[in-house]
Parts: C-alpha cells; structure tokens; sequence
C-alpha cells in the first residue's frame, strides 16, 4: 500500500485544506506514514511573511532528505508567488496554485497510482480533525481588501463562500466524530455570504443555524475584522453560551496615521467603539489582536501611539508581527522604511507590553470557575492534563487519561511563570 504524508504552515485555512487532502487520499486507499518515508508528501505553504518562504523550501528538503524517491507536490500561497524558486529545489513533482488546490487529489489518483482517468473518484468528506479537540471548518476564501502590505489578496484571489448547508452538514458530521469545539475559519470571514448583498447577515444565519447542532459545546470565531463587530453580532454572542467569548480583532497599528497608510477600514476610534460594545453585553470577553511594527513611514510618535492604544485595549494576547516586504503589496513601494534595528527594538518593547498585559489578563482568572476542554496530550512539562477554555485561556489540571477529549469544571488556583493551573471540580461532562 502506498504511503502519503501531508504538511501545511500557516495559517488555519491551510490546515483545513490539509484535513480536505488527508480524507481525500484515505478514500483513494492511502495509508498516513508516521516516519517520514512517505511515498507521497504535500506541502500546503504560507507567504505572508518572507520568513515563511524560507521555512517553506526548508520543508520541501527535508522531506526529500527523508525519502528521495518520494513524489513532491506543493501548493499554497508560497506556491503561487514563487514557484520558480521551489522549482529550483530539484525534485518537485508539481506545483498546484491555490486555484488549483482541487486538482491534487485527481492528480494522485490518475497520475500517481494510475487509476483509470474516466473512473468516478470516491466521494469524500472532512469528518473528523486527526485527534484534535477542537476541528477548524473553511467558511470562505481570498480577500476583496487592498490592504498595502498584504500580498494574500493576490495569492488567494477575491472573497468567495462555501455553501452553507454543505458547512452545516460537515460541522454535524465533525461533533457526532466527538469535536467539542468547531472554530470557523476564511481568509476574511466577515465577507461570508449567500449572494449579492448579503454579508454579515449571512455570517448571522450561519451561527444560528449552527448552533442549533446537537452536542456542539463551543463556536468559535477564528477571527474577523473589528468594524464586522456589528449590533447584531453583539447580540447573537450575549444570547447563548455555545459561542465562545474570544475575539481575535486585528488592530495592525494604534496610530490612525498609520493605519491610513495601510489601507484599512476602521480608526482607533471605531476599534474603541466596537470593543466597548463586546465588553458592554459580552461576559468578560477575551479580546487578542495582530499588530504589525515598523511598517514604513511609522515615526516614533506612531509607535508610541500604537503602544498607548494597545495598553488602553488590554489585550490578553498580541501577536507581534516585524514588517516584512512583500513584492507586488503597494507598501514596498513606499518611501522611509524604518531601519532594521529601530524595528527591532519596537518589537522588543510591543512584546514586552504584551507580556504585562497577558500576564495581568492570566492573573484575573485566580479563583474563577472554568470549564477545560482537554487536549489529547499531556504537558511536556508538568505531564499534567491541559487545555483551552472558551476564553483561549490555557490551563493545566491533574487528572487520569480518560478525560482526554472532555470538558472538565476547574477552578483556577495559581498562576507560575505564565502557566495557569487549575483544580477540577467534581462534575464533568465526557464525551457519549
């Protein structure tokens, strides 16, 4: 029996894709290797950073390192901006564009194992995530925006959806296979829809209507853009317990100045505004963001402002992203870009207040009640049982195997050195 293995780097769309190949080369009869001799290997890569290029074709050697008779095929946003770099490699047996993503399997089918070209393929759908407790579910692809240092755009391609009774059908089959916890996911969520018109509340009839799926315990948001925070999904968050209270809410910069130059869609005003709203009608919602440091032009005046405005949001968790040039973005053609140790030390500082922020964010949890979806692992470190609550916090209680893949009552008692640990409380709800 021939052998594939799959990879993705990332973000979670690429991982859903991943899962879409993985039940597609099952159904073809193809068994998952576990040590990295592969007959086949697929990357789905990442080009949102000029480091994720590099760990891409990093990737690529390995596997080849690992097997050298094995067929290379790689796909992704990497793929598309550059494949004549991943050509130079040696080795590949094809490269697919993100639009041409759906052609993998066929390709493998008819052109790796040599099955009839005019055969029906078996049908085939995600239905479980690996051993994951939590499973991703694509609700959308590509971006509409024109935001001047993003080159997904361009790699993606426009905003399309994916039909809502084929989401709704994958989500029920994903909780009857025992995920707790789906996250929805897109490129650019907030422009999921049912044809002309019909953006945001489309997204609104989606989680109504997912919600409404026996055993589902958690739906969640992986992200979506802060002026999408509309009344309505205020509203549908505050109205039932199954919608996780994370909000992942890109800021990209606190500095209005900046955030003009960058092309987007709100001011710190509006960002204020909509997070005032979540934390009006929310209970105590966890808010994380993105921000970008060093975009050109960005004086010490706007960093100041970005790091006062972060300060002022306490998020619990900021991710912190160096500006790195993209070729084709309209950014990297901008004048006055900031010097590399300038950038550097704003990093430094962006993470050292996010450090502060989270660790306060963690400290409030002491002594509160919590509900612990455990993983299917223990922590390296303490061997103790770990896991997320709805609030993206993580926390580690004691505990036997079997409630592995369970929501367990905890109360959270201290917090070490960033880690969060907890003592469960005697009821917990396992999964039928």
């Amino acid at each position: 029996m021939k052998t594939f293995n799959v990879e993705f780097l990332g973000c979670k769309v690429n991982a859903w894709e991943i899962e879409a190949l993985r039940e597609g080369f099952r159904h073809l009869g193809l068994s998952e290797a576990t040590d990295g001799q592969a007959d086949i290997y697929v990357l789905n890569t990442c080009s949102v950073t000029a480091n994720a290029g590099s760990t891409s074709r990093n990737r690529i050697r390995r596997a080849r390192r690992g097997n050298p008779d094995t067929q290379v095929l790689v796909t992704g946003c990497y793929a598309e901006s550059d494949p004549e770099r991943i050509e130079g490699i040696g080795g590949i047996r094809r490269i697919f564009g993100n639009e041409q993503k759906d052609g993998i399997v066929p390709f493998v089918a008819h052109e790796l194992l040599g099955l009839d070209a005019d055969a029906p393929l078996p049908a085939y759908r995600i239905t479980r995530m690996g051993d994951q407790t939590r499973a991703f579910v694509k609700i959308e692809d590509g971006c509409d925006d024109n935001c001047t240092f993003c080159i997904i755009p361009t790699l993606r391609g426009g905003a399309r959806s994916r039909d809502p009774d084929e989401i709704v059908e994958e989500v029920n089959d994903l909780v009857r296979s025992g995920h707790h916890e789906i996250v929805l996911t897109g490129v650019h969520i907030g422009y999921f829809d049912e044809g002309q018109g019909t953006r945001g509340s489309a997204l609104i009839r989606l989680l109504r209507r997912l919600a409404r799926i026996p055993g589902l315990e958690r739906l969640k948001l992986s992200s979506i853009e802060v002026h999408e925070i509309t009344p309505e999904l205020v509203a549908l968050f505050a109205s039932d317990p199954v919608f996780a209270p994370h909000f992942h809410l890109p800021l990209q910069a606190g500095s209005d100045r900046t955030l003009a130059r960058m092309r987007r869609k709100y001011s710190t005003r509006t960002f204020r505004e909509r997070v005032a709203a979540l934390r009006e009608h929310v209970a105590d919602p966890a808010i994380s963001t993105d921000v970008i440091v060093g975009f050109p032009g960005e004086t010490d005046e706007d960093f100041a402002e970005t790091l006062s405005f972060c300060r002022e949001m306490a998020f619990m968790k900021i991710h912190v992203f160096p500006y790195s040039v993209r070729e084709g973005t309209a950014a990297a053609e901008f004048p006055d870009h900031v010097a590399p140790e300038v950038l550097d030390a704003r990093k430094h500082a962006l993470l050292a207040l996010e450090g502060d922020l989270g660790a306060r964010w963690r400290a409030g949890f002491v002594g509160q009640d919590v509900t612990v979806l455990v993983e299917g692992r223990r922590d390296a470190h303490s061997g103790w049982l770990t896991g997320l609550t709805d609030r993206y916090l993580r926390v580690h209680v004691d505990g036997p195997d079997r409630l592995f893949g369970t929501l367990v009552p905890a109360t959270v008692t201290r917090v070490v050195d960033g880690a969060v640990t907890g003592v469960r409380r005697e009821a917990t709800v396992e999964a039928s």
